[in-house]
């Protein structure tokens, strides 16, 4: 009898992993363009004269942004080329790893005074309002999952930078450690697999120890009924079209017996995936429901918040949802904070970490 050979991922260094790459698109490339002839040549904007050097580590975005206007040429490159690459040994295709069992971002390094400056930012906001406030940091997928798939490999750690951050800010102000909340359900599905964010199960983890800390007591998971809404493909497939990964799901929580939504006003951006959750990115989405306990949140958030919203809005009457990805009005055009009762910031590092982030909590227009 024949005894099938369970197949196990190669780990190779970055710079192995860098060479793979650049070996295997410069032969796809060439694959490409004999099979395209000429016409091939004019889809890609490229000469017969630059093609051979294109195999430089800036490769796959110059690659990327030429085969964008020419939509199944783009598709087939990449399909092709994360294929072949963990075919050769590797498993990462720029910023993104490859394995079976998820696609792994690989996180940059943060800006550390810009973490800085939205510390101090948050501390002034506080000392201003003096409104009961907490702020949660989310790291990335890979600071669970990234020793397990990619040992042997340079994987750097945000946590440090993130811990700098929350030690930055004053006392008074709660910090929720996410990292170790979330790290008891890595076996669970806290993140998605072809997303860079995290699942409904993951942020309710995260609301159901947060929520504690803010003076209420959760809605236990045994409360809701989980429906399986769909599946997708996120942004991280989105940059390899890597399909030997599971699709993740698209959960909805719903608690019959919960507060109800009985108002919603949303100031309307740019779309984005989380449409789903919240309806299309805006600056300020305000929610009303049914509850009478004249308790009011003030939410600033990325799009990692989008799905612990209706969590949220079983402890409140009003909830305000300021994007400080959006905003593009100063703070007091947008919102009377001292009409709140309390305040939540929560975004990933990577928004933190993002220069602008610190005028959201400031009174000027940001710019």
């Amino acid at each position: 009898m024949k005894i099938k050979q369970v197949r196990r991922w190669k780990k190779q260094t970055v710079a192995e992993q860098a060479g793979i790459a650049r070996r295997f698109s410069g032969r796809l490339l060439w694959a490409v363009l004999l099979l395209g002839g000429i016409g091939g040549l004019v889809s890609l904007g490229m000469s017969p004269q630059t093609s051979s050097r294109n195999t430089s580590a800036s490769f796959l975005e110059k690659a990327d942004a030429r085969l964008t206007a020419a939509l199944p040429v783009r598709e087939l490159f990449l399909k092709t080329l994360s294929n072949g690459v963990v075919a050769t040994g590797g498993n990462r295709i720029g910023d993104v790893y490859l394995t079976n069992n998820r696609l792994l971002e690989c996180p940059q390094s943060l800006d550390t005074a810009a973490m800085t400056a939205s510390a101090d930012a948050i501390d002034q906001f506080y000392q201003k309002y003096q409104i009961p406030t907490t702020v949660i940091a989310v790291p990335p997928a890979g600071e669970f999952y990234a020793s397990d798939l990619l040992d042997g490999m340079s994987y750097p750690s945000q946590m440090p930078a993130i811990e700098s951050f929350y030690q930055a800010i004053d006392s008074p102000i709660r910090k929720i450690d996410v990292y170790h909340v979330l790290f008891t359900a890595t076996e669970d599905y806290i993140y998605y697999r072809t997303d860079e964010k995290w699942s409904c199960y993951g942020a309710y983890c995260v609301y159901r120890n947060a929520i504690q800390r803010m003076g209420f007591a959760p809605i236990s998971y045994d409360q809701y009924v989980i429906t399986h809404a769909g599946t997708f493909r996120g942004n991280l497939y989105d940059s390899c079209l890597y399909d030997r990964v599971t699709p993740d799901m698209i959960d909805v929580y719903s608690d019959e017996d919960g507060s109800k939504v009985t108002d919603m006003t949303a100031y309307p951006a740019n779309g984005d995936l989380n449409t789903f959750y919240l309806g299309e990115p805006c600056e300020k989405l305000v929610i009303r429901t049914n509850l009478n306990n004249q308790k009011k949140l003030l939410l600033f958030k990325d799009d990692y918040a989008d799905c612990m919203v209706p969590f949220l809005l079983q402890h409140y009457s009003e909830i305000c949802i300021l994007d400080v990805t959006q905003m593009e009005h100063g703070l007091s055009e947008l919102a009377d904070v001292s009409d709140y009762t309390q305040v939540l910031i929560l975004c990933d590092a990577d928004t933190f970490a993002d220069t602008k982030t610190a005028s959201a909590f400031r009174e000027g227009k940001n710019t």
